[in-house]
């Protein structure tokens, strides 16, 4: 397939860029900070504020699907910043359907757009704005509903629950837990008691490379784990890995002894499995393993 990525080395996007090109799909990599071509890659510099960076490109190449993750100046959530990601998506997207060769589009969603804090994420429940980000990254939904409905384009929003793993920014609760420990000092938590869906990059990944190959309704499809797992769970796993202890995860969860449970929700993903042939497969050891991997030999 001829792939067009945008934010395509972030997080998300450079491992998904490199697990697609070693399945042999064309790609191109849009990104405001291009590497070095790999093989069937090439990487546009390009910014989606400026819509001439990638005008000519992109209508050379003539994508079949579309996936976007790019959403510029996280973790700043103002709403002159999600308003100016939402005018940047549309325009994206105004330019890549009025072109015709478009198939698919895929979008990365934010378990956020819930407005859930405790219970079981359905994913035939839309949610509700909450904030300026999930307004508009619910704007961002509807009008792309309308859309690729109005012109026969296959549309996958994929939720994703509280993604980790290697190259995750050092100030993401996982990254700052392990850092914490390396120097056996006591994770800085504010929430220690709350519980979140864990998902790990890996199988992120994989749940965008089987939406590029299913056919499948157009809609929402969660990408999560499955269940929730306290954040002191996280500290003695992480822990035990790192240090071989659970001493600073048993101070921590004394000093959390009078602090709340904040949230405490999780993804169902049923029709991720129905659908697009997709389960997560690492679990919440494995992946603080593999992520404390890499880390450690920064």
């Amino acid at each position: 397939m001829k792939i067009l990525i945008t934010g395509a080395t972030g997080f998300i996007g450079l491992p998904l860029v490199e697990y697609l090109a070693e399945q042999g799909h064309e790609i191109l990599a849009l990104t405001r900070s291009p590497l070095k071509e790999l093989k069937s890659v090439s990487f546009l510099k390009a910014d989606l504020s400026s819509p001439i960076t990638y005008y000519e490109r992109v209508a050379s190449f003539s994508p079949q699907v579309i996936i976007h993750l790019a959403w510029q100046d996280i973790p700043n959530f103002s709403f002159e910043k999600s308003k100016n990601n939402l005018n940047f998506s549309l325009d994206f997207f105004s330019y890549i359907i009025s072109l015709g060769c478009c198939k698919k589009i895929i979008v990365s969603g934010s378990c956020f757009e819930f407005n859930k804090l405790n219970g079981e994420c359905l994913e035939a429940n839309k949610g509700s704005p909450k904030d300026n980000f999930t307004w508009a990254k619910h704007s961002l939904l509807a009008w792309l509903e309308t859309e690729c409905h109005r012109v026969g384009i296959q549309l996958g929003w994929l939720r994703i629950f509280y993604v980790y793993g290697p190259r995750q920014r050092n100030d993401s609760l996982i990254p700052s837990i392990l850092s914490s420990l390396k120097n056996g000092d006591l994770p800085k938590i504010r929430t220690p008691k709350n519980l979140n869906d864990f998902v790990y990059i890996d199988d992120v990944v994989k749940a965008f490379a089987n939406s590029i190959l299913m056919n499948y309704p157009s809609g929402i499809y969660n990408v999560g784990s499955g269940y929730s797992s306290p954040i002191l769970e996280v500290c003695k796993v992480a822990e035990k890995i790192i240090l071989g202890t659970d001493n600073l995860s048993q101070q921590l969860k004394q000093e959390s002894m009078n602090t709340e449970v904040g949230c405490d929700f999780w993804a169902n993903y049923s029709e991720s499995k129905k659908h697009l042939n997709w389960s997560p497969s690492i679990d919440l050891e494995e992946g603080i393993s593999k992520t404390w991997q890499f880390q450690k030999n920064l």
